[in-house]
């Protein structure tokens, strides 16, 4: 009997115990996410027109995200980008985003990568171009074993008899200048594993001047105004140049210079450049100032004497004495 109840036993504490094992509730799959933080663009600030260059795009990000890049408006998915920039612009902007596929968080980030071009047209003529006068441009990066080809308002031009070109069309020539061939010249040049456009530049028959209007001496002490007034029939930029940072107060905002100099007896050169980067050409003047001492101060005038004083003594001495006098006429 007791071996039978000893049997009921166990059979009860194994049905307690699979109840208790099987009841247990499952662990769930992991839902956790994160992300995406701490994204960046990893690749050089400054590339090569015409080379081939990596960028990289990563973030923290829990599972893995996925990359979007804009590139001068155009989208392109994944994770790294190889651009390979052609050199008609100084710079380009990147754009990358990152997303949480399973939270659908995103956050971008952009980064300006600038180009460097080593193509470039300049001009070969030492003197500013002039209508009726011979004139000739090189494509700096144009030689042996690179076809250059060469555009006018970015389009193929058609050439006549006073054009030429030589050193395996690196250079262009101009026998007589026109009016017709002002414009923007570039040139692309290209090889079995590149094609590079140049910077270009403007040839045009306008002229750049510039002058400074303000004072040659001026006043230690006092505010002194100094204006650059550039003559450009062709557009241009102004800046201010110093071989030595003015002493005293001084503030520049575009043409406008205010100085009020530190002391007397300096010497100051104000230098105004006016430039166009685009026809590769500058003007600029130098005016010099000498700086005197402060104007002389008045002195004060003195103050009134009170009465009483020792001015008007002698008066009151003189009364005295003849009234003294009267007295003694009186009396005799």
């Amino acid at each position: 009997m007791a071996d039978h109840m000893k049997f009921l036993y166990a059979i009860l504490l194994f049905t307690i115990t699979a109840e208790s094992v099987f009841s247990l509730p499952m662990a769930a799959p992991s839902s956790d996410t994160s992300g995406p933080h701490f994204i960046s663009i990893q690749g050089p600030r400054v590339v090569t027109a015409g080379v081939r260059t990596d960028f990289t795009c990563s973030a923290d990000c829990t599972p893995e995200c996925t990359y979007t890049w804009q590139v001068s408006g155009q989208q392109v998915e994944g994770k790294a980008v190889t651009l390979t920039l052609d050199g008609h612009r100084d710079s380009v902007e990147l754009e990358c985003t990152a997303l949480n596929p399973t939270s659908r968080d995103s956050q971008s980030t952009r980064k300006t990568v600038e180009i460097n071009n080593p193509v470039m047209v300049v001009p070969t003529t030492s003197s500013n171009p002039l209508e009726g006068d011979a004139f000739s441009l090189a494509c700096k990066g144009s030689g042996p074993g690179i076809t250059t080809l060469w555009l006018k308002d970015n389009e193929l031009f058609p050439t006549d008899s006073r054009m030429r070109f030589t050193d395996n069309n690196g250079t262009l020539v101009f026998s007589s200048l026109l009016p017709s061939d002002a414009g923007f010249y570039t040139c692309i040049v290209a090889n079995s594993t590149i094609k590079v456009a140049s910077r270009g530049y403007l040839l045009s028959f306008r002229t750049i001047t510039v002058t400074i209007e303000g004072p040659d001496t001026v006043v230690a002490g006092v505010e002194h105004n100094f204006t650059c007034v550039p003559n450009c029939s062709l557009e241009c930029s102004i800046s201010w140049r110093f071989k030595q940072f003015p002493q005293g107060s001084f503030k520049a905002s575009g043409t406008l210079v205010r100085w009020t100099p530190a002391r007397p007896g300096l010497v100051q050169d104000f230098t105004c450049v006016a430039e166009n980067k685009l026809a590769q050409r500058t003007a600029q003047y130098t005016k010099r100032v000498l700086v005197s001492g402060p104007p002389p101060t008045v002195p004060p005038s003195p103050p009134p004497k009170p009465s009483g004083s020792v001015m008007e003594r002698p008066s009151f001495i003189l009364l005295t004495l003849v009234c003294l006098q009267l007295l003694f006429a009186l009396s005799a």
